[in-house]
């Protein structure tokens, strides 16, 4: 008996290990990014322990650089981009799409299963020490001269699985949408959500391989005696800034993108509106955000001496993206104000937290567009305020909003509505606190990644320590929510949505509806 539960037992790992049935896969990606995304609340809560006191500090300023550098890695590279993209896009495409499974599967659990030797990659490089570079690893700090050692090897070896990993499940999408959607036929009728994931995947396709070409180029210039980036030797350290750029910038809209998807298809669902305020407007918003993006990247370097053409240039179309984002914000506000929307339902708190958090960091965004003020305001605490503002704030409320909406549809029970208020209220304080004063040190020219600073800012500081620690207790009490809605068992009977929307027709929570994948396929006996 005993023996036959312990074969059961493996049976069920081995079927988890090789699955390829989607919403597995995704529920693996989560699993992975949700472990990530504590090791990197846990790095920035030592971020802001160590600028609790002006002078005295709790680690060496080597070690600090070497937590911020893995704390902006980890949050991008392994938590928000396996949850959202991984995770909720593996799980929801097909059902929103009427499909049995991906297009391609086994690419898919690839995919998957190369973010645990990535992630293995990156933390070899947090223990050996990958000498704090910034996640942005700029040479000449990168370079052997100044980083000796393997850490920094392992962090660029990391971002590489990552970076294939992202590919093969972009390939993945991109191929799996365009086979269920009919221009001439459907184009109008499927979710937002699906067009978000398709600009996404195009936006990594597009930026990813030229982030590899520099990591490359940047590891034979470490040991392989290049110099490519190397003055004396003839090459050019500013190269590699419009290398890592070209892949940085469109990166922010791969994270936020299917946050606009997402609250797109929120509001249409709760405003019950036979299609959104302006489908058309909200899907071409997006490709114009996508279309802008890739030629916005050198508004990150501003300061490194363009000719004033390439600036006005830069700075401009920085500017015009505020457009189509604008005419996001304001279908979603129409949407939510045009209709009798529940005003206690936490789903609508946590859509209007997204849409104030995200309009305060576009707007800091526009701030910095402008190169004279971005030259004042260059790596200083601003710029933090401003892309924690859409990145932790923005993207990371779109992770919490998209659970609460598919909870059920996930796994057939419900969330405790009280408890998600108050968890609505401590984030949003939490947030708020912690990176608000951020703009004030910005304005007043103190610098980024530097953990010493004036006496005379300790009050803001402390304040700023006190919103991180009530996030980070926002976050465990998330998981406790989760925890209290599978153990009490609050077992949901039906869905409710507008007619257009095929997840209400499914049973929940959604079983196996892949006849391929439901059995262990075992590759010798598949003659």
């Amino acid at each position: 008996m005993v023996l036959s539960n312990n074969l059961n037992g493996m049976k069920y790992i081995v079927s988890w290990l090789f699955t390829l049935d989607h919403k597995r896969i995704g529920l693996i990606y989560s699993v992975i990014g949700i472990w990530f995304g504590f090791v990197g609340l846990g790095l920035s809560m030592l971020i802001r322990i160590q600028m609790l006191d002006a002078y005295c500090n709790i680690m060496s300023t080597d070690v600090y650089n070497n937590v911020i550098t893995t704390h902006g890695i980890i949050m991008i590279f392994f938590f928000l981009m396996p949850v959202m993209i991984g995770g909720f896009g593996n799980f929801l495409l097909p059902l929103l799409l009427s499909l049995p499974d991906l297009c391609l599967p086994r690419l898919n659990a690839l995919s998957a299963w190369l973010l645990l030797p990535s992630g293995v990659s990156l933390i070899v490089s947090i223990l050996i020490g990958n000498t704090g570079l910034g996640w942005t690893f700029y040479p000449p700090l990168s370079s052997v001269v100044f980083s000796g050692g393997n850490g920094t090897d392992f962090l660029m070896f990391s971002l590489h699985l990552a970076g294939i990993s992202s590919i093969l499940s972009s390939i993945n999408f991109i191929s799996t949408i365009q086979s269920a959607v009919f221009y001439s036929d459907n184009n109008e009728r499927i979710s937002v959500i699906v067009w978000s994931y398709m600009f996404t995947s195009i936006l990594l396709l597009l930026s990813l391989p030229v982030l590899a070409a520099g990591i490359t180029m940047l590891l034979f210039d470490r040991n392989f005696g290049s110099a490519f980036f190397d003055p004396m030797g003839g090459g050019d350290p500013v190269l590699f800034q419009h290398m890592f750029w070209f892949f940085g910038h469109p990166e922010v809209y791969v994270l936020i993108l299917p946050g606009f998807g997402i609250v797109s298809h929120i509001c249409l669902s709760l405003s019950n509106n036979q299609e959104p305020f302006g489908y058309l407007g909200l899907v071409f918003a997006m490709f114009s955000i996508v279309c802008l993006g890739c030629v916005v990247w050198a508004h990150h370097m501003f300061t490194v001496g363009m000719d004033v053409k390439s600036t006005v240039f830069f700075s401009s179309v920085t500017m015009i993206i505020g457009v189509p984002t604008g005419i996001k914000v304001f279908s979603w506000l129409y949407m939510l104000a045009s209709s009798n929307v529940s005003r206690n339902d936490p789903i609508t708190w946590w859509v209007l937290a997204f849409i104030i958090l995200f309009t305060i960091g576009g707007v800091t965004g526009i701030v910095l567009s402008s190169s004279v003020m971005d030259s004042l305001l260059h790596d200083t605490w601003f710029v933090v305020a401003h892309f924690h503002y859409v990145f932790s704030l923005g993207s990371y409320t779109s992770v919490v909003i998209s659970t609460i909406w598919w909870w059920p549809v996930l796994t057939g029970v419900s969330m405790n509505e009280s408890l998600l208020k108050v968890h609505c209220v401590i984030s949003m304080v939490g947030f708020n606190l912690c990176f608000f004063p951020m703009h004030y040190f910005g304005l007043c020219g103190l610098p980024r990644r530097v953990c010493v600073y004036d006496s005379s800012f300790s009050f803001l500081s402390s304040i700023c320590t006190v919103g991180s620690l009530m996030s980070s207790v926002s976050a465990f009490l998330f998981i406790y929510i989760v925890w209290e809605s599978l153990s009490s068992n609050h077992t949901v009977v039906g869905l409710w949505g507008n007619n257009t929307s095929n997840v209400n027709l499914l049973h929940v929570p959604v079983g196996y509806h892949a006849t391929y994948s439901s059995g262990l396929i075992v590759w010798s006996n598949t003659r």
